[in-house]
């Protein structure tokens, strides 16, 4: 269980200063603390550290993987493209006939990244977790850089079940998740982003970016770093046009974001809240000394907000006071 407090309450001096600052441009009652501990390394060396080693493993995996599971794995399944949409493949657990949440990784990354929420599916849930356009073993063979068309390949997988369904983005997946939300409102119940890029303003590309993007680079690196890099040198001006369309989400959502987290600015949340205009009910979790990876970091924390994402989808919003305040 997280630790939570109002930014109502809120004293000077419990928090860091950037916290308040972030806390401070949204509305109260829209604003929740989650607590995590540094660790000595972070606490050592600080921010410069902090970076390097977020972008290490951002590109490497390392320090990322997840424990070898004990028991099934979860089934791998796979759609067929058509209307010249690629095929998606996905894991999948839980109760076909429950309400469907679906995983959506950032970039690099693979459905794989999500398998902690499949091994343990509360009852009630199928939990999907989809291997991306251009990535794992989803089609094609080329980077798909555009928002919508990601959105699109997506939402074709939610029109094969019964219901709306709960969409699940971390990093790269959560403009995704927001585009799938705008573009096809009846296909969304909910949405849990987890450490979202959306503000075009906080993008940056380093140079190195640029040069790995040349034909004679490019050719030689792996599939996903390609990808990978071609979707990030194409972001700022796929969140520019998101921008608008996040004010058309309809349904319900919560943003958990790592007040350190030095690949997402913790800037992002307050963007994203700030443009949920027509939300059901909007959310910002910021979570103190924790930086990029929650969810796989921090799985029971981000399990435990994810309930709360199903409760708003069950009732309307109405066990949010209840269970945050």
């Amino acid at each position: 269980m997280i630790e939570q407090t109002a930014i109502t309450s809120i004293a000077p001096g419990q928090h860091s200063a950037a916290l308040c600052r972030l806390a401070g441009s949204l509305a109260e009652r829209d604003v929740f603390i989650a607590r995590a501990a540094a660790s000595a390394a972070d606490r050592l060396f600080g921010r410069a550290y902090r970076t390097a080693r977020e972008r290490f493993q951002a590109v490497t995996n390392i320090g990322l993987s997840h424990p070898k599971p004990l028991g099934p794995l979860p089934q791998r399944h796979r759609a067929s493209g058509r209307n010249g949409l690629p095929a998606i493949s996905y894991l999948a657990a839980g109760n076909p006939q429950g309400q469907r949440v679906i995983f959506i990784h950032g970039t690099p990354g693979e459905a794989a990244d999500w398998m902690p929420f499949l091994l343990n599916v509360p009852a009630g849930q199928h939990r999907l977790a989809i291997d991306r356009p251009g990535f794992g073993e989803s089609g094609p063979g080329r980077p798909v850089v555009a928002l919508s068309e990601q959105a699109r390949a997506i939402a074709a997988l939610l029109n094969e079940g019964e219901g709306p369904a709960i969409l699940v983005g971390s990093s790269y997946g959560g403009p995704v998740a927001l585009r799938v939300a705008a573009d096809y409102p009846e296909a969304v119940a909910g949405v849990l982003l987890v450490g979202a890029a959306a503000d075009p303003d906080r993008e940056e590309i380093h140079p190195l970016q640029r040069l790995a993007a040349l034909r004679a680079i490019d050719g030689l690196l792996p599939r996903p770093l390609s990808h990978s890099n071609a979707e990030l040198l194409a972001l700022r001006r796929e969140l520019g046009e998101l921008g608008d369309g996040i004010r058309q989400i309809r349904a319900s959502v919560t943003v958990l974001q790592g007040v350190e987290d030095t690949l997402v600015p913790a800037e992002n949340a307050a963007y994203i809240a700030k443009r949920l205009s027509g939300a059901k009910r909007r959310r910002v979790v910021f979570v103190e000394q924790a930086g990029h990876f929650l969810h796989i970091l921090s799985t029971s924390l981000v399990e435990h907000v994810l309930g709360q994402v199903v409760a708003d989808a069950d009732c309307g919003g109405r066990r949010a006071a209840t269970a945050f305040g």
